[in-house]
């Protein structure tokens, strides 16, 4: 065992850890904000791991971040270049991107070599964001818009703008399900998935796939999703038609993907909000009949 790199996690959420090889050879984890809610202290509980403004915000703390290493250079480990603060006092040299809340499942896309984040939000918003050296907003943007930490309900718009100067912007967001009483959406928490390179099903080749692991609390009538490039900057997000079971439709907690050496995907379920008994099952995507 060789052990590369540690950081206490103060809550038990948000914990992230997704660990990938781009195809630089370096390797990226990611990290959620430190847990609780809207990335700040539990009321009465000043232990409870947040700086000031959140730590996705704060470049003197590893959480809310996807950090980059080159393992190969250094025991045990050097920064790479292109890290925005290597040599600098400004932030830990390991930051590659930050304003991070909990980056739910990453991938590389090996033919494009896009690093993608899918970024769990706090009331209104999920994301997908596609990763580069800089500052994606959390805890001040959520979504396309900005955010309150003391008013994390706010309402907003879901309309596509331009990032403000400083933050980047997700590649896609998607609104909750309820939108908290005021409109229907798409779930409530993100599951990262991967690029499909497959063959079984042609129509979705260079398809991010991915779902939403609280979909059964939307009366289970969404199944996967599929992220459409349109442009660098800007995907579509489609819900896949007859995306179901030989069974029905999708009734099962969406909790992750995998992918084999031919570039299918698979569906990793269980019927309860995390690991428990004999109850996870990996399904794999196949043509419908």
């Amino acid at each position: 065992e060789r052990v590369i790199f540690t950081v206490d996690q103060p809550q038990w959420n948000h914990d992230g850890g997704n660990l990938v090889f781009g195809k630089d050879g370096f390797l990226y984890l990611g990290l959620g904000d430190g847990g609780a809610a809207n990335d700040l202290d539990p009321k009465g509980k000043p232990e409870g791991g947040h700086e000031k403004g959140g730590n996705g915000q704060a470049l003197n703390r590893y959480l809310g971040k996807v950090l980059r290493f080159d393992i190969d250079s250094k025991t045990p480990y050097a920064i790479p270049d292109g890290n925005p603060f290597k040599g600098s006092n400004d932030g830990r040299e390991e930051i590659y991107a930050w304003g991070i809340r909990n980056p739910w499942g990453i991938t590389v896309d090996p033919e494009s070599g896009d690093i993608i984040v899918a970024d769990v939000g706090q009331n209104r918003f999920e994301e997908i964001n596609v990763i580069t050296a800089g500052n994606f907003g959390w805890p001040r943007y959520e979504g396309y818009a900005p955010f309150d930490q003391q008013k994390p309900s706010e309402p907003c718009t879901l309309e596509v703008s331009a990032a403000p100067e400083g933050f980047i912007a997700p590649v896609l967001a998607y609104p909750h399900h309820d939108g908290l009483g005021k409109a229907p959406g798409y779930g409530v928490s993100v599951t990262g998935g991967h690029v499909y390179h497959g063959s079984a099903i042609p129509e979705l080749k260079g398809v991010y796939l991915f779902a939403d692991w609280a979909q059964s609390w939307a009366g289970k009538k969404y199944g996967l999703y599929g992220g459409i490039r349109d442009s660098k900057t800007t995907w579509t997000m489609k819900v896949l038609p007859g995306a179901k079971t030989p069974a029905g439709p999708i009734s099962r907690m969406i909790i992750g993907f995998g992918y084999d050496q031919t570039g299918e995907v698979y569906v990793l379920t269980n019927i309860g909000k995390g690991p428990s008994g004999k109850n996870g099952e990996i399904w794999k995507i196949v043509p419908g009949k």
